[in-house]
């Protein structure tokens, strides 16, 4: 992991609202690109995530790179 990636490791992840949508575990990168692609999310336990509308795989919820309207002190989803 590089040391850019980990100044966002653990970071909250909100929905548009401001509410906790569960913290950042990890941020694929295309390596041809090197665009991020997507960003991997813990989700917070009060969130059906078989009810989220990305896929999950080994209990984290794959965010489609598209869906990030802001990076800050926290990353703000579009929804």
């Amino acid at each position: 992991m590089s040391s850019f990636s980990g100044e966002f490791l653990k970071r909250d992840v909100v929905d548009n609202n401001g509410e906790l949508f569960g913290h950042l575990m990890d941020i694929v990168i295309d390596t041809r690109s090197g665009e991020i692609t997507e960003i991997l999310v813990d989700v917070v336990s009060e969130i059906d995530i078989s009810k989220l509308p990305w896929p999950t795989e080994d209990g984290f919820c794959h965010v489609p790179a598209q869906e990030i309207s802001k990076v800050g002190s926290k990353i703000v989803l579009r929804r």
